[in-house]
Parts: structure tokens; C-alpha cells; sequence
């Protein structure tokens, strides 16, 4: 025997027992409008003991519109929902549900009515006024916090799960404006029941009514639509393609960039979603575009955003090199494509465009297409492709003939530099990383004209970038030129380069202030953005920025050093030069020659000094760009004997021996020290320590 077949036995017995019954009946806890308010969907929960429960009967405005028989395996509860179809349309919906045991015996639940909700347009039918009833008149924590409002047009199947608003569970009515042009809208409000299903809690939506409207007219302008491309045809126009994320919509305006701002320039109509521009031509020209939706009723709405704008991509030819049988091209790089740019194909035809292949793809803007004929007319074109590959969009074609000796071979002096004050680098980008050659070549000048070839450095394989070193220059003193050509496969010059030299720093001091002054860096692709002047005083192991100056053909920059009397008398300086983002991408720091100025040194000596007492308690020369080489500081007795020394110009004595305050006495000093032409002096006298 089954446990549930046992368990009917046992309450049927129990029953013959006593002749009573005492279970108790289910209870409705939501109800919820369906299908245009002709179907009802019912949530009910019977308590643990209604497992003598063989059919439930389901009642609609008192008729009976539908029945469950609970199977011998469910639960010994029951509980649940139940679709109840093809009821009579009303105002209002009552519903109970009878309950009847294996003895025919019954019992009814509550009766739940359904929430009515009233929906009137208002006069012009832009809006819809929404008012319904609360479920009950007293709220507790059964309840959720809100109601929920959702919402059906006229070309929705059905009602979206999730709403589109709620209000707080005081307000009983919602305004809504129409988003429709023509057509009927629905609307429906709900709350939720929490409620103890016998095991844990669970909730049920409590749905009013269905409300529709009709002919409701749409006074919101629609949301913009998507620019999917701009892209260049065969017959070399630039089209436009979009598509709508909103239905009814009548057209698409179309906007383009210009001196003035974002003027309309034209319209498109009878759902059509590409555009061709009737007058840029893009082989020469490119511009940025816009576009915005009109819908159905005549609302145009905003532009799509301004970081969303597209705009053509030009492509020309940069440079044939007939001696390697290849070409470069470039075009400009595609903005905004949605969902990014995962690369760019390179598209040949040399069939005058019957026929394309593609020949690589790159992430960059340009592209070497190698392994050309001569006296043939190639077509090229290049399209870009988003991440996906849902969205291409292509160049202007161009045409490529190979009948002339050029060449793209190229070198780029990237810095001149005086590293650490003991030869001049110079830096040079090539193209040999993709074009081999032969060997690069670096000359040298001493006027900026007059070029001798200087050293030579073998081609490697694969590399761009090459490194001469040139530790002959006398750069402390001289302005040195360079340049740089190579040799190219085909045995000729080729590629020469921008002229640059080196940084030559001068200085002088003036009246405890160092004048410096250097010439601007010449000949950057992208020009010096900044001189940065370095320092270093004699206690110090490093250097430091002190100053940014603003690039000018001749610089300056005059150090006020006259509260620094304790860092010493020799100043330390080099410049610094910073190149802005060049055409090749990147930027170069270029370094002077090392120069040291010194300031005249001067010491003043008291002749007396108390340690005992006062603010005069140390005895030592007041040092001002003293340098701390070749200095030394002597005390004596007047007996000979040595009773202090120090080389640091900032240290004095404090009028101890071993530790114990000296006898009052007169004591002799002895002073060492260096001035600018390296000559040592010395300072002579006495002291009187005084208790």
C-alpha cells in the first residue's frame, strides 16, 4: 500500500470515527487578469492537513468556470496556480474556490475580488490616466512596498515580465504619455502577496484588470536611431546605413558637420535605411555625420550622440618604391564603429575592379603592399571590420602603377644626446625592419652644411632602430650636426635624414645667480615641448628638475642661488629636451653636456664665542658657497696642540676637549679653503672663548 493511499485510509477512518471534519478550507491569496481580461490566473494555499482533498472547484462571478484533481502523488498539501480560460469579460472578477474530500464532503474558501482598473485618455489622447483600487483597506507586511504598472501597444503580443514604472502603495492612480502614434495602448497594475505556503514563504502578483485605450497619439519625440556605417561604394559615393530602434518610425534625418554646427541636410523616407550624400567626393574629402528618427505622427527626435558620429575613411597613396616592386598606402582611421574595430583588409584587384582579393588585414592605418608589376594599374581599397563582424565599411578606391624609380627607404634621427657627459648618441629610426638595405651611414658637421661621412653600421635583420656612438666630439665646447642616408638593395643613397645635434649648454655666474643659456633643439618631426634644467649641488647625488622652459630658438634660464650659501660653491647643470608625439608615434628626450658653475666663496670669522651660555655657543666661520673640497677647519692652543678639525664647511667647534667645556683662553684657527681658479687659500687667526 501506498503512503498516500494510506494516509486517505487513515482520515477515512478517523472520520467514520467521529463523524466530524474539521479541515480547513483554501485560501485565495492573487488573482491576476489575462488575455484581454478573458482569462484569470488563481494563486491559492491549503494548509498541511487538506490532504483529504480529491477536487478543487474554481468559481468566476459565481459560475463555475474550471476544476484541479490533485493526483494521490502530490504533496500531502496542496497549493499552487491555475489558468482559468474563456470567462465572460466583466468590470469585476469574484473568485472562490470549493474544496470537496473523498466523502463529498466541501468547503468553500474566501472570496477574492479583483482590483478594477479604469484607463481614459485624456482629450488630445497624448496621455493615459490610469486609476485603480487597493486589494484591501489595511496593509501590512504581506504586501510589497509598491505597486508596478505595465504596459502593452498595439503591436506587442503580450505584456512585457518586467514594468515599465511603480508608484508607492499610497497612490492609486498614474499618468502615462503616449509612445504610440495611432494605435491602442493596454495597461495593467499589480502588487505582490507574501504569503506561508506551508513550508516556507513565498509571494504571488495581485493583478488588476486590463484597461486599453485606443488611438492614442505619440507626443514623445522617439529615441535616436543606430548609425550602423559610412561607407564608400564602388561608384565611389559615400552611403550611410542605420537602422531603427524604435517600430513606427516615418524617417530618418540625416545631419552633417560643418563650420556652423549640425545642420539638417536631408530626410529619408518610406522606411528606406541607407543614404547615398550627393556631393562629397570621397576620394578628396571626408566628413562627419549624424542622424535622428522622425516617427509616424511627425516628432523628430535628438541626434544620436555626439561621441557616436561617423565619418567616411579616405585612403591614398602614400609612396611607391619601384626598387622593391611595392607600395604604402594610408587611410584615416574609422571612428565610433559600434562594438569597436577588430581590423582593417586590404582589398587589390588588377583587373580594373572585376575581381578582389584580399591581401592582409592590419590593426594600424597603413599597410606596405608588396610583390607588385610594373606598368600595371592596380585598384586598392580598404575596409574595416568590427568586433563580430557584423559591420564593414569601405575607402574610396585608388589606382597604383609602378613605372618610376622611387623609393620609401627612409632613417629619422630620433635623439642627439651627451650621455652622462662623455660621448654623444645618436638614435636613428629606419625602415629596415620591413624594407632591407644594405648599411646606414652617419655623417658629421661642424657648421649644419658641410657633411663627411662619419661611421657605418651593417643592416640586421628585422630591425628599425640603430645606435652610433661618437666619443671624439669635443661637446662641452662645439655644436656637432648629423645626419644619417643608407644604401639601399638596389646600391643607391637613399632615405636621408632630418639634421640634428647636440644640446650645447653654456653658463656663467652673477652675482650669486648662474646665468644658462643653451640653443633650441632643431629638426624634431614633432618639435621640443619642453627644456627641463637639471641641477645637482655638491652634497647632493643626483640631479633635480628645477625649471620647465618654454621652447624658444635661443633659451635661457637664470637661477636665483642666494639662499643655497650652505649647499657649497659648485652648481651642476644639464638640460633636458622633450620632443612632442612625433608622426611615427612616439616621443624622444635629448640631453645636454654637464656644466659647473662656482660662486666666489666668502667667510666671515667672529672672534669670540661663549659655549656656556647665549646664542653664540659654537665657534665657526659663517661659510657662503664655501666648497666642501679641499676645506679644513683647525683649533689649537696656544701651545700647538690640535684640539678640533673638521672638513665640513657647516661644522664649528663647541668649545669642548674630550668632552669638557675648554678654559677660558684665546685659541688659534686655522682655515683652508678653495676659490673658482682652484687656488687654496688660507685664513689665519684667534679665537676667545669666554664662560
Amino acid at each position: 500500500m501506498t503512503k498516500a493511499k494510506s494516509i486517505i485510509l487513515f482520515a477515512t477512518l478517523m472520520a467514520l470515527t467521529t463523524g466530524v471534519f474539521a479541515w480547513n478550507p483554501p485560501t485565495i491569496q492573487c488573482i491576476k487578469l489575462l488575455n484581454n481580461n478573458t482569462r484569470i490566473h488563481i494563486d491559492w494555499e491549503s494548509n498541511p492537513d487538506c490532504m483529504h482533498y480529491m477536487v478543487y472547484y474554481f468559481y468566476v462571478n459565481g459560475n463555475l468556470s474550471d476544476s484541479l484533481k490533485p493526483s494521490l502523488n502530490d504533496n500531502l498539501y496542496y497549493h499552487g496556480g491555475k489558468d482559468i480560460n474563456n470567462i465572460p469579460t466583466a468590470t469585476q472578477y469574484n473568485c472562490y474556490i470549493v474544496a470537496v474530500d473523498s466523502f463529498n464532503n466541501s468547503c468553500q474558501s474566501n472570496t477574492l475580488q479583483s482590483i478594477n482598473l479604469t484607463v481614459t485618455p485624456s482629450a488630445n489622447r497624448t496621455a493615459a490616466n490610469l486609476e485603480w483600487e487597493s486589494p484591501t483597506t489595511t496593509f501590512d507586511n504581506t504586501w510589497g512596498g509598491s505597486f508596478k504598472i505595465y504596459k502593452k501597444r498595439g503591436f506587442e503580443t503580450d505584456f512585457p515580465s518586467q514594468p515599465f514604472d511603480s508608484v508607492p502603495i499610497t497612490q492609486l492612480n498614474y499618468t502615462d504619455l503616449s509612445d504610440v502614434c495611432d494605435n491602442s495602448v493596454s495597461y495593467q497594475v499589480g502588487i505582490s502577496h507574501f504569503y506561508f505556503n506551508g513550508t516556507n514563504s513565498t509571494q504571488c502578483p495581485f493583478m488588476t484588470t486590463i484597461g486599453t485605450v485606443e488611438s492614442m497619439v505619440d507626443s514623445t519625440s522617439p529615441a535616436a536611431p543606430v548609425l550602423d556605417s559610412v561607407t564608400v561604394t564602388p561608384d565611389n559615393h559615400v552611403m550611410l546605413g542605420f537602422h531603427e530602434t524604435e517600430p513606427y518610425m516615418k524617417a530618418f534625418v540625416i545631419y552633417c558637420e560643418n563650420a556652423n554646427g549640425w545642420p539638417p541636410y536631408d530626410t529619408v523616407y518610406n522606411g528606406q535605411t541607407t543614404w547615398l550624400d550627393p556631393v562629397i567626393d570621397p576620394s578628396y574629402d571626408s566628413r562627419y555625420y549624424r542622424i535622428a528618427a522622425m516617427d509616424s505622427c511627425g516628432n523628430i527626435g535628438e541626434m544620436i550622440a555626439l561621441d557616436d558620429k561617423q565619418c567616411n575613411m579616405t585612403l591614398h597613396l602614400k609612396s611607391v618604391d619601384a626598387c622593391h616592386k611595392s607600395a604604402s598606402i594610408q587611410w584615416s582611421t574609422y571612428a565610433n564603429l559600434i562594438n569597436g574595430i577588430s581590423h582593417y583588409e586590404i582589398m587589390l584587384s588588377s583587373d580594373g575592379g572585376g575581381t578582389w582579393e584580399s591581401i592582409g588585414t592590419t590593426a594600424g592605418n597603413n599597410f606596405a603592399i608588396e610583390d607588385l608589376d610594373f606598368n600595371i594599374d592596380y585598384q586598392v581599397y580598404v575596409r574595416v571590420v568590427n568586433n563580430g563582424a557584423t559591420i564593414t565599411a569601405s575607402t574610396n578606391r585608388i589606382v597604383i602603377r609602378i613605372s618610376a624609380e622611387e623609393t620609401v627607404d627612409f632613417t629619422y634621427i630620433r635623439s642627439v644626446s651627451v650621455i652622462d657627459n662623455r660621448f654623444v648618441q645618436i638614435k636613428v629610426l629606419t625602415s629596415g625592419d620591413t624594407l632591407p638595405f644594405e648599411a646606414i651611414t652617419l655623417q658629421r658637421s661642424e657648421n649644419g652644411t658641410d657633411f663627411e661621412n662619419f661611421t657605418t653600421l651593417s643592416h640586421q635583420p628585422g630591425t628599425a632602430n640603430y645606435i652610433f656612438f661618437d666619443s671624439l666630439a669635443d661637446f662641452s665646447r662645439k655644436t656637432y650636426y648629423y645626419r644619417t642616408f643608407i644604401i639601399n638593395q638596389c646600391n643607391t643613397e637613399a632615405g636621408y635624414s632630418n639634421i640634428s645635434h647636440n644640446i650645447l649648454l653654456h653658463g656663467e655666474n652673477n652675482a650669486q645667480t648662474n646665468i644658462l643659456s643653451w640653443p633650441g633643439y632643431s629638426n624634431w618631426d614633432g618639435n621640443a615641448s619642453d627644456y627641463y634644467v637639471m641641477r645637482k649641488v655638491e652634497n647632493e647625488d643626483v640631479f633635480n628638475t628645477i625649471a620647465d622652459v618654454t621652447p624658444a630658438s635661443l633659451n635661457n634660464y637664470q637661477d636665483d642661488i642666494s639662499q643655497m650659501f650652505e649647499s657649497g660653491s659648485k652648481f651642476t647643470y644639464y638640460i633636458e629636451a622633450k620632443e612632442n608625439t612625433n608622426r611615427y608615434g612616439f616621443e624622444e628626450t635629448s640631453y645636454s653636456n654637464y656644466i659647473t658653475i662656482i660662486q666666489p666663496p666668502t667667510i666671515y670669522i667672529p672672534n669670540a664665542f661663549r659655549p656656556m651660555a647665549g646664542n653664540n655657543k659654537v665657534f665657526r666661520p659663517i661659510n657662503s658657497f664655501v666648497s666642501i673640497e679641499h676645506y679644513k677647519f683647525t683649533i689649537f692652543t696656544r701651545t700647538g696642540e690640535c684640539i678640533f678639525l673638521t672638513t665640513n664647511p657647516q661644522e664649528g667647534w663647541d668649545g669642548r676637549i674630550n668632552g669638557v667645556i675648554a678654559p677660558m683662553n684665546v685659541y688659534v684657527y686655522y682655515i683652508e679653503y678653495q676659490v673658482p681658479d682652484g687656488t687654496i687659500m688660507e685664513r689665519t687667526g684667534t679665537v676667545t672663548l669666554i664662560k
